[in-house]
């Protein structure tokens, strides 16, 4: 008699798959939500290609918060979220060119990286900075411009119930191991295994 397999090959792919989608949502709630809020920035949704190749539209930038010691250390290279314009709340995420000090501190040169000038606003002041850029989520950006503001609980959301189903599938998995009987192979009907006795089998 072969041995029964505990588990369908189907129930064993679903569960990668659920595992796969718990950690995959997971880290997106982190590297979009958590390490922005925990260095006290921001995640944005890039809606125009003046930073391609580098960062497309759809992509999503991630900063960081700027404050004294950051505007001092900013240099030529860096990407930075800022105001162009004091009376527009539109932000721009641009790549600092040149870095001037004067009497009213330090102020910097931008251009996108696919335009072929320096923006037009320039020289961007340093209390016009809302963030420096500390990395990029390739694409993420349609789905939060889909949901919106709600994005963030909706991640969680989706998290928590997909975490949920996984437990409770490596539950169910656990007690079907427990529950299911031992089968030995080649034992003849009335024999005990490890005795080389014959047994009579009683039949009522």
């Amino acid at each position: 008699m072969k041995r029964t397999p505990t588990e369908k090959p189907g129930s064993v792919i679903l569960s990668w798959i659920t595992t796969v989608a718990v950690l995959g949502i997971l880290c997106l709630a982190v590297i979009l939500v958590v390490v922005p809020k925990v260095m006290g920035g921001t995640s944005l949704t890039v809606l125009t290609g003046s930073m391609k190749p580098g960062i497309m539209p759809g992509d999503v930038v991630v900063t960081k918060a700027v404050n004294p010691e950051v505007i001092a250390a900013l240099k030529v290279g860096d990407i930075i979220v800022f105001l162009p314009y004091a009376d527009d709340s539109m932000v721009v995420t641009h790549r600092i060119i040149g870095v001037s000090s004067g009497s009213d501190g330090r102020s910097f040169i931008t251009q996108g990286d696919n335009n072929n000038a320096p923006d037009e606003w320039n020289p961007v002041r340093a209390d016009q900075i809302r963030g420096q850029m500390m990395y990029v989520v390739p694409k993420i950006g349609f789905f939060k411009q889909w949901f919106g503001s709600h994005t963030n609980w909706i991640l969680y959301g989706v998290a928590a119930l997909v975490l949920v189903y996984a437990v409770v599938s490596f539950t169910g998995s656990l007690r079907k191991s427990k529950t299911s009987p031992s089968h030995k192979d080649d034992v003849p009907v009335g024999a005990s295994v490890g005795d080389d006795t014959p047994r009579r089998a009683l039949v009522d």
